[in-house]
């Protein structure tokens, strides 16, 4: 349905209500409907000051998408999982309501499903935020809540293919691009031209308890959550990216190299955490003698490249490199923090466009401070790579 007009959208489209919760404490609701959406650009919001989970779109246009992203990667780094639950165009399809969701077994087996539902409704309360998309036979579900100080979410999934829970238990604060803690007047959750990013959950313990069309899917790691908003699609503003998370030792690790499709630009932002402390934070690329600076390469001497799955008629070629250097340094302070990834599993490997190929990964990470102990633990993280021609 094409709806015209923004009074028409705002009415029948995201609708904003305030109901109570049983305990009498007042909630607030932003409903949005499949395919519902106005000829004129969309109403979204980049305060820093709002809260991480509350909605940030609140009219959807033709091409407008928010999403929330969760992922995670067992202890032994060989099964993983990755989970979206979008509201906006994606997929080349107009102003939906989609969860999809990407499994890896520990035997490389996959498992990938994308989920079209009729309504999406964020309720904000005073304790907790939640999200909900169903379709209206009501025998889809899937959902998350959590709680308003990041410390706890739980993802649910009730269909006919997957039952089941993926629970997040926060190991650091929530960060804006280049790592300022929310809330903070001060932060900028644009991080580069059409990209808008919130890292709810930069590192987490996780656990996954999942029935998947019958056959278990039980997994306890360390994955992370985040969220994004964009005017155009992914494809059609960004270019290559490396994206990563990691607990390694006491450290956790949170960086982004992204290169805009937008004005060819490369943007930055790479954040330590020590408990529930951010120790480095840095949103800068080049070596300096006053500023923190890091650096992100690519390296192709590990065992894993991403692939298509085992048994694809038409399997793409895989990725070009097999995970990263990580280099932080801190000129005030003389710390240098090195970490190295190596992928250990495929979560997914799909073309994004006729130019792009789009992963996620599980990760084996080592490092820490040079000159100190050496940490080995994981990580996980998605890739966009351009196609060479």
């Amino acid at each position: 349905m094409h709806l015209h007009g923004l009074i028409t959208c705002m009415t029948f489209m995201a609708v904003s209500t305030v109901s109570a919760t049983p305990q009498g404490k007042k909630c607030t609701e932003h409903r949005a409907l499949r395919g519902e959406f106005v000829e004129g650009p969309a109403v979204f919001s980049a305060d820093p000051t709002t809260h991480f989970d509350s909605p940030m779109v609140t009219v959807f246009d033709d091409s407008i998408s928010e999403n929330w992203s969760f992922d995670a990667v067992s202890k032994d780094g060989k099964a993983s999982i990755v989970l979206y639950l979008t509201r906006g165009t994606v997929a080349n399809v107009v102003a939906a309501q989609r969860g999809l969701i990407s499994i890896a077994w520990a035997n490389g087996t996959r498992y990938m499903e994308n989920t079209f539902v009729d309504v999406s409704t964020l309720t904000t309360c005073p304790k907790t935020t939640s999200g909900l998309w169903t379709n209206n036979s009501g025998n889809i579900t899937w959902g998350f809540t959590a709680s308003k100080d990041f410390k706890q979410s739980v993802v649910t999934i009730k269909s006919p293919t997957i039952n089941g829970t993926f629970k997040l238990k926060s190991q650091g604060p929530p960060i804006y691009p280049g790592g300022l803690v929310y809330p903070n007047a001060q932060g900028n959750v644009l991080f580069a031209p059409e990209m808008y990013w919130q890292e709810q959950f930069p590192v987490a313990d996780a656990e996954v308890r999942l029935d998947v069309r019958g056959t278990p899917f039980h997994l306890n790691g360390i994955g992370g959550r985040d969220k994004n908003w964009n005017p155009r699609p992914w494809a059609v503003t960004s270019q290559n990216w490396d994206m990563g998370r990691a607990i390694v030792g006491p450290y956790g690790l949170m960086f982004w190299n992204y290169t805009s499709a937008v004005d060819g630009q490369s943007y930055f932002s790479a954040t330590v955490t020590k408990g529930n402390k951010v120790i480095f934070r840095t949103s800068n690329q080049k070596a300096s003698q006053s500023e923190s600076y890091g650096t992100v390469q690519l390296t192709n001497t590990g065992p894993v490249h991403l692939a298509s799955p085992p048994g694809s008629k038409d399997p793409l070629p895989e990725s070009r490199h097999t995970g990263y250097l990580v280099d932080l340094m801190d000129p005030k302070t003389k710390e240098h923090w090195r970490f190295t990834i190596d992928f250990s599993q495929t979560t997914f490997w799909f073309p994004a466009s006729e130019t792009l190929r789009v992963g996620q990964y599980a990760g084996i990470a080592s490092g820490g401070l040079v000159g100190k102990k050496t940490y080995k633990d994981l990580s996980t993280g998605s890739v966009q790579e351009l196609v060479l021609l």
